[in-house]
């Protein structure tokens, strides 16, 4: 029993790690997720100040500039994409992580629990078998003197 106890105890320990590598998993996809969205609003911004700076008018080594700035924030929004798919993956891995640790602690309850109930119930047959024997000798005992009980 205490064997199945540490068991259980270790799938328990393991569980938690899970979940709290899971958290962790979970709040860098949000910061990646975060610097995306401030990454397409930032360019959202540039655009719109390029857009107003046409109407007044830019010189051609602006209007490079430009498109050099606009091609370097796609390129960062891209890598913040790809960046942002793998941390979805990480999060994807750390769930089947956590529910293979929850399934295997969830066995080890159950054993742990199904091994406790068989004591129990070996227990208690055991105090049955005794009291019955207490029982079964007094009944002896009572017909030896010649009672009837």
């Amino acid at each position: 029993m205490q064997a199945m106890a540490m068991l259980r105890d270790l799938a328990r320990d393991s569980s938690d790690k899970a979940v709290k590598d899971l958290g962790q998993l979970q709040r860098q996809r949000q910061e990646a997720e975060t610097r995306l969205e401030q990454l397409l609003q930032y360019r959202e911004e540039y655009q719109h100040k390029l857009h107003t700076s046409l109407t007044e008018g830019v010189s051609s080594t602006q209007w490079r500039d430009f498109q050099q700035f606009l091609s370097s924030l796609d390129s960062a929004i891209a890598q913040q994409r790809r960046l942002l798919s793998e941390q979805e993956s990480r999060v994807e891995s750390g769930v089947t992580r956590w529910r293979g640790e929850q399934r295997k602690l969830n066995a080890y309850d159950t054993l742990y629990a199904r091994g406790e109930r068989d004591q129990l119930q070996h227990h208690a047959r055991a105090e049955q078998r005794h009291s019955d024997e207490m029982a079964a000798q007094l009944r002896r005992r009572q017909q030896d003197n010649g009672r009837p009980y």
